[in-house]
């Protein structure tokens, strides 16, 4: 049963209904999102909650509506992030094969599959526990206090209960889908990974894989962002804010450290038998002994070459893309004061 348990695999649930879907993951989350945004809405309009207010300027949206907005567009995201990593590593396979041994070869196609059994039941801990806590934070934080139980149902406050329990809870399993997978990489790049020193430009899929993973998490962060723009807890705002930079660094680093370590390895111990080969070349030379015959010429030539190496998997175009990136969650932010500035112009 155990061993069924770690060698069954199966993509997530909602990996699955992506596959279903005749339209790519992003158009689906943003219709996620969009969908779930306008049963608020409904809501809003049944029992009375603005959606625009005035302000001292203008109009501006309701805290709650803006929070609303955010907390769809989390949900989208976070339930299309694992469909999107998924179709990548599957697009990079035949990249990552061709640096790896057959056993390795055969580990990356299950990767590909998706999580273990015993996995998608620890995720699924994770997810529960997330929830509680996003229940507990919106009972003790969100709620208005003293709210009779009555006022409570024929308000806006269950959507927002329902909803952060959901989102609390993807984050929660987000955290631990990272671990995991950082888990799974080092494995296979330390017990599988063939390092060629003459052609490391192979080793750059992992480069992209590693930008593609901390991609998706800037997204998050940047739709995490948007908390800041209205009256949202700064608490909760600054710590989901905390949690997806951290996700997206360690997303990012996870994938490529195991590769840089292992080529740094493979770099080290080549310079230390050249290094060995020039000392005895050295000996040969003042002794007059009989020994290597290679010239000392081309082996400190073949030394320099080595110290010289770069073994990071990163490409100029990643490193590019990379500094980009990094701009998203700035852009986000400007977007949406942007928007702000629309409406209040507009009324």
């Amino acid at each position: 049963m155990t061993d069924k348990a770690d060698t069954l695999r199966g993509p997530y649930l909602e990996v699955r209904l992506h596959q279903v879907s005749p339209l790519p993951p992003v158009l689906n989350g943003v219709l996620v999102s969009l969908s779930l945004y306008g049963l608020y809405l409904l809501l809003s309009v049944n029992v009375g909650q603005p959606i625009i207010e005035p302000a001292d300027q203008g109009v501006r949206f309701n805290p709650a509506a803006w929070a609303a907005l955010v907390i769809c567009l989390i949900f989208g995201v976070a339930t299309t992030m694992p469909a999107i990593t998924q179709a990548q590593w599957r697009a990079s396979l035949p990249q990552v094969r061709a640096v790896l041994d057959a056993a390795g070869q055969d580990k990356a196609e299950q990767i590909a599959i998706g999580p273990t059994r015993r996995q998608s039941r620890s995720s699924l801990v994770a997810f529960a526990i997330g929830g509680i806590v996003g229940l507990l934070v919106n009972i003790w934080l969100l709620n208005p206090p003293n709210m009779p139980w009555r006022d409570y149902w024929t308000s806006i406050s269950p959507f927002f209960a329902i909803m952060n329990t959901v989102v609390f809870g993807l984050a929660a399993r987000g955290g631990y889908m990272v671990r995991y997978e950082d888990r799974e990489m080092k494995r296979l790049v330390e017990n599988h990974l063939q390092v060629d020193l003459a052609h490391l430009e192979q080793n750059q899929v992992f480069g992209r894989l590693a930008l593609r993973g901390a991609l998706a998490w800037l997204v998050m962060t940047a739709v995490i962002l948007l908390f800041f723009v209205e009256s949202t807890p700064a608490l909760i705002s600054a710590t989901a804010l905390g949690f997806a930079l951290l996700a997206a660094g360690y997303a990012f680093a996870s994938t490529i450290g195991p590769v840089v370590r292992k080529c740094s390895d493979v770099r080290d111990e080549a310079l230390k038998a050249v290094r060995e080969r020039i000392q005895a070349r050295a000996s040969v030379l003042v002794t007059g002994a009989p020994g290597e015959a290679a010239p000392v010429s081309e082996l400190i030539a073949y030394e320099t070459w080595l110290e010289k190496l770069p073994v990071w998997p990163i490409s100029a175009p990643v490193t590019r893309r990379l500094a980009l990136y990094g701009f998203i969650p700035v852009l986000a932010w400007f977007g949406s004061a942007a928007a702000e500035l629309v409406l209040n112009r507009v009324s």
